[in-house]
């Protein structure tokens, strides 16, 4: 995913439907906004402090917006981490910002997630697909 697909996909969630209403939430300029949806990411690069308050406003972090590196709880203290700390227990971007999202729901939530996951994976197509390739 993109900056820009992450930042629509965000906008959807919190029910934020046009670039006008994100720019009166978090005081980027819709120009701004309007370069980073429809520009290729090779000719705009937002700012620091643009990418900062946008994610404020959409309630997720610099690293998920530019990278799609999502936070984790850091099982020691419960605090959250960047998803990189997580890089060295194997874990990926996917993963990580999975877990962050469950890690606020109830058991019951987190439960019907993982059945749904173990359907998934037991299809033969979902095996097929990420199956490494012998040659």
């Amino acid at each position: 995913m993109s900056l820009s697909q992450r930042l629509r996909t965000l906008m959807r969630w919190r029910g934020i439907r046009s670039q006008n209403q994100l720019a009166r939430i978090s005081g980027v300029p819709q120009s701004c906004i309007h370069r980073i949806l429809t520009r290729r990411e090779d000719r705009y690069s937002p700012s620091r402090g643009t990418l900062i308050r946008l994610a404020q406003a959409l309630d997720t972090t610099v690293p998920w917006l530019t990278d799609g590196v999502a936070p984790t709880p850091d099982p020691a203290t419960g605090r959250t981490t960047p998803a990189a700390h997580a890089a060295g227990r194997n874990i990926d971007g996917y993963c990580a910002e999975i877990c962050a999202q469950l890690s606020q729901q109830p058991d019951s939530t987190k439960k019907l997630v993982l059945a749904l996951v173990r359907q998934i994976a037991q299809r033969p197509e979902s095996r097929s697909r990420n199956a490494p390739t012998q040659r």
